[in-house]
């Protein structure tokens, strides 16, 4: 059997094309397929190779040897063409599936195909905002880590300050265990010390932001109660 290539992308909309410009940008080997040349073209810079085709068409696949990739992303909006180009995928022989959705139908279909790895980027985006606005966080400091935990970024609340991470007692209180700890830098424009697994008697100082791990709920008390 051919050794995995790396990853291909058919459909070059938003998603797609943020999807194959990362795994480019990370050192990856990005194959780029859209029927839109344009597309491809505005694409086709940054990545290993960026080919206009119709990823319905099984045997335009079979050309492009898409079954020696490692990943294949479907991020094909259209439904009837999404579902063609999976059954294409499945029927060379694609090892791993991973595709976009837009509708709870269209994942039902895809499942139904054998997707085992379905997105839903703007459901998921929306919820996701959702929560952390609820919970008091500040878009971009939280990274979810399941249905019900999540990494946020908090900065450290006045009441804490001087005292030390054993002091604060902050899983025993809230349930959340500190990761880390972003000093901030003494010259401005420059970045902060980070601290990975502070010890007991790390003192907590002014503009200090902490990184903490736990349940969504217990890190919503965390944020709102102020320690």
């Amino acid at each position: 059997m051919a050794r995995p290539e790396g990853y291909a992308i058919l459909g070059l909309g938003l998603f797609g094309n943020a999807i194959a410009r990362t795994l480019a940008e990370l050192g990856h080997r990005v194959l780029a397929v859209d029927r839109d040349l344009a597309a491809v073209e505005d694409v086709g810079p940054e990545v290993a190779e960026a080919v206009q085709a119709d990823a319905t068409d099984r045997e335009a696949l079979r050309a492009l040897h898409i079954g020696r990739y490692e990943v294949v992303f479907n991020t094909i909006g259209d439904l009837d063409a999404s579902i063609l180009c999976t059954l294409a995928l499945r029927e060379l022989g694609v090892r791993r599936i991973v595709a976009k959705v837009n509708s709870m139908q269209h994942a039902r279909v895809l499942a139904r195909l054998g997707v085992g790895e379905i997105l839903f980027p703007e459901r998921d985006m929306g919820q996701r905002v959702a929560r952390q606005i609820s919970a008091g966080f500040a878009l971009g400091a939280h990274t979810e880590l399941g249905p019900d935990a999540a990494l946020a970024e908090i900065e450290v609340p006045a009441v804490l300050l001087g005292r030390s991470l054993a002091d604060a007692q902050l899983r025993r209180r809230f349930g959340v265990t500190v990761v880390a700890v972003r000093r901030p830098s003494p010259e401005p424009g420059t970045p902060g010390e980070v601290l990975v697994s502070p010890q007991p008697d790390f003192v907590f100082g002014p503009g200090d932001r902490v990184l903490v791990a736990g349940l969504n709920s217990d890190l919503e008390r965390l944020s709102r109660s102020g320690a």
